[in-house]
């Protein structure tokens, strides 16, 4: 079994650039099926843009997907009560199995006041927060990110003061992988993704190939392997490459099952 636990509904890159989000949507049904994949984790943005869905757009969309899950969001620095009513509603109706917070793409730390409120509707509802980490695209038409909030560490402190909460780092917080280790060895409650790092149909073999493989497998060794999710960032991320690049990491069959999708199932209760 094979889930993915980090895709999007955009319309970026160059196999859905020139899609709408349906075409978008018809392509990932496609490649999933195509590379065996069972089901996909469907993250939505804190706003829609040009390039990405609302979280209310991205359900209406997905809606008679049955194999997708999706994955909600809000403005961080903007929200209202209705805003977390309606988070409230969508978790308690599972039609959203966790909340993405977009670190670094919007200036707040994940450990501000602001943000508590979203985490203990994720405590209410026993589902995970995925926080985006590490490096940010250059997106046209929106302010620059900035990526001294997506720095993992940062991730420390909510998982200290939030021992029972499920913590995903998106991206093992490319390119402080050590920095993601640390963080993951040290919280019982935080895993990560290892999304977004092999992008398009990459070269596997390529210098920057072989730079990320032995830095997840630094990662790894420094915590555990059962601490990782399968993800790839599609549609950034070809599903047939990023299959290939989980297998080449030298991860032992039992701890595979893990990444591919026994983590994924626990975490937001398949």
């Amino acid at each position: 079994m094979i889930i993915d636990a980090h895709t999007h509904v955009g319309i970026w890159g160059t196999k859905t650039g020139k899609l709408a989000f349906e075409g978008s949507l018809k392509l990932l049904l496609k490649e999933m099926k195509a590379n065996h994949v069972d089901r996909a984790l469907v993250i939505a943005n804190y706003k829609k843009t040009n390039f990405n869905l609302s979280m209310v757009d991205e359900l209406k969309l997905t809606r008679e997907a049955k194999n997708l899950i999706n994955i909600g969001s809000l403005d961080v620095l903007h929200y209202t009560e209705k805003d977390l009513d309606l988070l409230d509603e969508l978790l308690n109706k599972k039609l959203i199995g966790g909340i993405k917070l977009h670190l670094g793409y919007q200036n707040f730390y994940p450990y501000e006041k602001i943000c508590h409120p979203i985490y203990k509707l994720c405590l209410k509802h026993d589902a995970p927060v995925i926080f985006h980490t590490g490096d940010t695209l250059a997106i046209p038409g929106e302010p620059a990110a900035k990526v001294k909030y997506s720095h993992p560490l940062h991730v420390d402190e909510v998982a200290t003061e939030f021992p029972s909460l499920k913590i995903i780092i998106a991206h093992m917080g490319n390119p402080w992988l050590v920095d993601c280790a640390e963080v993951l060895y040290k919280n019982d409650n935080v895993y990560a993704d290892i999304s977004g790092l092999v992008v398009e149909d990459a070269d596997l073999n390529s210098a920057y190939g072989t730079l990320m493989k032995n830095r997840i497998q630094e990662l790894y060794v420094y915590s555990s392997p059962r601490k990782l999710l399968y993800g790839t960032d599609w549609p950034l991320a070809s599903m047939k490459t990023y299959v290939n690049f989980t297998k080449s990491l030298g991860i032992a069959k039992r701890d595979l099952d893990y990444v591919f999708y026994k983590n994924a199932v626990e975490l937001f209760k398949l």
